[in-house]
């Protein structure tokens, strides 16, 4: 009697346990849309260019350690953006290369184009802060456009997108960035893992606390940034400025995103597998430092163990189903399976689109499901490394 119940149980349990986890994880997954959401949102709401609408002036704030080559490449893109007022401060970090010789000549050549230094002698504190911290003390105007020498606009509309979002109550605007396409799976892999998480963190923004933003590509009050004393907090932490940054001082109401192809900033240059775990591994460190976290935390960490537990109600009750020879359940199991992969796929290619990214297929279920492992790789890397790594001697 006992045995008969098992058999009957069995076959229901591991049915029911896929049908729960396929329904948990379809709508967590639902969130893979919400950037082509906001960014449907935000075109539905943008009133058509006046050209009588004074545009607010801008500083663009670049702070640059010997990447005069990244600054050939990529600042004539900055220095020739669609807007009218505007000023672009390059901050040279000590460079021993050819970086400031290649500023006056094109200081030469594009008036608003100005350039200060740190001197090679500054010790002790992230270089990274203090030369957004000059950038922002010589910025003639109270909206500041943070970037890095490696950036390059992908839209002469670069400026213009993010200033959209420069209203009065606003006092940060993040923006969405990635890695340039290359041939390769590791160029793939970056640029989904990129496009992963800002698909979680940027409309999280729009509805809480911003969590963090792509240093790459955020627009700060002056005002703002020097009512809290800018960098003051972590001087001796090498890297992480502008996300620990954005997490402490961001608010809900303070806050905007912008989403558009116009708005998008591309990382230009290689990167290999190891410089990738690399930035991932100091990611951990810097995130050690944010502020009130709980809620994105959870959510996320739901969202990847309800993954997880659907991938493996999946082979469970695929596995039984054969194994007892219910080829209708076998075949339920396939089409439900199929159906939620096909959903996946298109939501995320929405957001995909909406940032100007192209498409993933056939590889967005193995990249999706490489996202826990990358996160396990991360966290190797991060704790067999001496702390020494991430700060800069202390005073």
């Amino acid at each position: 009697m006992i045995q008969s119940m098992t058999d009957l149980c069995l076959p229901y349990a591991a049915y029911a346990g896929f049908a729960l986890a396929w329904a948990a994880h379809f709508f967590s997954v639902r969130t893979y849309s919400a950037m082509a959401r906001l960014s449907k949102k935000q075109k539905a709401m943008q009133q058509p260019d006046d050209p009588k609408q004074e545009e607010p002036p801008v500083s663009v704030i670049i702070p640059a350690c010997n990447e005069a080559e990244a600054l050939r490449r990529n600042l004539p893109a900055i220095l020739e953006q669609d807007y009218g007022n505007y000023e672009v401060i390059v901050v040279n970090d000590a460079s021993t290369d050819e970086t400031e010789d290649l500023l006056k000549a094109l200081e030469t050549e594009y008036p608003h184009l100005y350039h200060t230094f740190i001197p090679p002698g500054s010790r002790y504190v992230s270089h990274e802060r203090l030369a957004l911290t000059v950038g922002a003390k010589s910025a003639n105007h109270d909206w500041m456009l943070l970037t890095e020498a490696s950036c390059r606009p992908d839209s002469p509309k670069w400026i213009a997108a993010m200033a959209k979002h420069f209203h009065q109550d606003t006092q940060i605007v993040l923006g969405y960035a990635n890695r340039q396409q290359a041939k390769g799976l590791v160029s793939r892999k970056i640029i989904f893992y990129n496009l992963f998480h800002q698909a979680q963190y940027l409309p999280w923004a729009t509805r809480h606390r911003a969590y963090r933003c792509t240093p790459g590509n955020v627009a700060y009050r002056k005002s703002h940034f020097m009512s809290h004393k800018g960098f003051a907090e972590d001087v001796n932490l090498l890297g992480g400025a502008m996300e620990i940054l954005v997490n402490r001082h961001s608010r809900k109401d303070n806050t905007e995103v912008a989403i558009t192809p116009e708005a998008k900033i591309i990382y230009t240059g290689k990167t290999s597998s190891k410089g990738w775990r690399t930035e991932r591994a100091e990611y951990l460190e810097t995130r050690r430092h944010f502020a009130r976290t709980f809620g994105y935390r959870t959510m996320y960490n739901l969202r990847q163990t309800l993954m997880l537990l659907y991938y493996l109600a999946t082979i469970v009750a695929t596995g039984w189903s054969v194994w007892q020879k219910e080829w209708i359940g076998t075949v339920t199991v396939a089409l439900a399976f199929i159906l939620l992969s096909v959903c996946k796929t298109l939501w995320f290619n929405r957001s995909a689109r909406a940032v100007g990214e192209r498409k993933f297929t056939l590889s967005f279920l193995w990249h999706e499901l490489s996202v826990p492992l990358w996160a396990i790789r991360s966290w190797i890397e991060y704790h067999t490394n001496p702390r020494s790594r991430f700060y800069r001697k202390a005073f």
